[in-house]
């Protein structure tokens, strides 16, 4: 049988570690979510203005240049971001199962 103090100590450990994983999970999830923000305001189209036709033209042309640019430093970015959000959430879900066992280790309700 498993000491009852062990136990609660147990307890106290797995969710402590629950909470870090938590945690990390939110920053990757937040991180993620700011680079989807980046790469949504690019495609957002410019307002319309009162430049010569030409020009506005001209100015277009070089912004998607330049947006095409920043779209694939961000997606780099968020690839790398996608798969420190998935291991993560992978991370938090084992440490949520592990403390769901001990709780109920604890609770003697296996």
């Amino acid at each position: 049988m498993i000491d009852k103090e062990k136990l609660a100590q147990l307890r106290h450990v797995s969710q402590l570690l629950l909470d870090v994983r938590l945690m990390t999970l939110d920053r990757a999830t937040q991180a993620r979510q700011d680079s989807l923000d980046r790469l949504a305001e690019l495609n957002r189209p410019a307002p319309p203005s009162d430049l010569n036709p030409v020009i506005a033209g001209e100015v277009a042309m070089r912004y998607q240049l330049w947006a095409d640019q920043r779209r694939s430093a961000i997606n780099l970015v968020l690839a790398r971001q996608t798969v420190e959000w998935t291991e993560a959430r992978k991370d938090a879900s084992e440490a949520f199962g592990r403390n769901q066992v001990v709780g109920k280790l604890q609770d003697g309700t296996t």
